[in-house]
């Protein structure tokens, strides 16, 4: 284990004074015994003086010493500070560009594959009583591919321009975008009978649209992956602690497995029921991003077969913001 610098000159420092003055008295004495006491005293201050001159000498060497290498590992900082802003810049160019263009070709593909499904839908409709059922099964289906197709064209497009169109956060009120959101999903509420309880919620900064958009994912995907063996009860809850705010949306559905809690995030990751894939893949991705836009974060805890837990932590609303 290396010395500390500090302690390292305040050793050498005692211990080189204590030798000097033990060996340059017995030197005075034994030199200079058939002189006077005043002599000695003076010979004695005359040694002191050049003690102190030369360990401070000794002292500006080490110090400068020290201050080179702390200057040495100062720059090697600073490079490697440059480099990895370098990088970060790149590394954002790239997903912008990337960005870019999964817009330019989600728009490319959307117009073909709208048409592709109007058509289909249209022959179905008008020769639905000369085909075969098992060609009209396999043609819906197809049709059903389409409609899978345009969603994850849609939800690519939302993620990508969540990077591109960053907007101005603001003082959000958490009770008034739950008010929007379940709104939105009133009709789905009422026809599953789905307990839904709300506790009184804080102001968070973010952007009002895009805090409808994260938490409407999260009561939708509770709603999506119910457990059908029970009724569903979802409980939204929050607490605030560190000027951060954090939202609980905790339901009794059918859970996510362990495994699987970190990569449900991720884009394009789809799982119902710990092994079946369901939807686009990109609903939690795009609460990932809105959340971490406005310096949040977001994650989840669950028991699987018992419910799940999403905890989103966003910063706490003030007036002085």
């Amino acid at each position: 284990m290396r010395m500390k610098a500090s302690l390292k000159i305040t050793l050498i420092y005692v211990l080189g004074g204590i030798t000097w003055i033990i060996w340059s008295n017995k030197v005075a004495d034994y030199i200079f015994s058939d002189y006077g006491k005043d002599s000695i005293d003076y010979i004695k201050s005359v040694d002191g003086v050049v003690y102190v001159i030369l360990t401070g000498i000794l002292l500006y060497i080490l110090i400068q010493r020290q201050y080179k290498h702390l200057g040495d590992k100062v720059k090697e900082l600073e490079k490697v500070n440059r480099k990895l802003e370098e990088e970060r810049l790149k590394s954002e160019h790239a997903i912008k560009q990337l960005d870019h263009f999964i817009i330019v070709a989600s728009y490319d593909l959307s117009d073909p594959v709208r048409q592709s499904h109007g058509f289909l839908e249209l022959f179905i409709r008008k020769n639905k009583g000369k085909l075969p059922q098992n060609s009209i099964d396999f043609l819906q289906l197809t049709l059903d591919n389409f409609l899978k197709i345009k969603e994850v064209i849609s939800d690519l497009v939302t993620f990508s321009q969540l990077s591109q169109n960053k907007r101005k956060p603001e003082i959000v009120s958490l009770d008034e975008v739950f008010v929007k959101v379940i709104n939105l999903n009133s009709k789905k509420l009422k026809d599953g009978n789905i307990e839904l309880k709300i506790e009184p919620l804080p102001n968070v900064i973010g952007d009002y649209k895009q805090l409808i958009q994260l938490f409407d994912q999260l009561i939708a995907n509770a709603i999506k992956f119910k457990d059908v063996s029970r009724p569903l009860s979802i409980e939204i809850a929050s607490s605030v602690s560190d000027d951060f705010c954090t939202v609980e949306v905790r339901d009794n559905g059918r859970g996510i497995l362990e495994e699987n809690l970190e990569s449900v995030f991720y884009i394009l990751k789809r799982y119902d029921y710990g092994f079946i894939k369901r939807g686009s893949g990109m609903g939690l991705a795009i609460c990932k991003r809105i959340a971490e836009s406005f310096g949040g974060e977001i994650w989840a805890k669950s028991t699987f077969g018992k419910g799940s837990v999403f905890c989103v932590k966003l910063k706490s609303g003030s007036d002085s913001f």
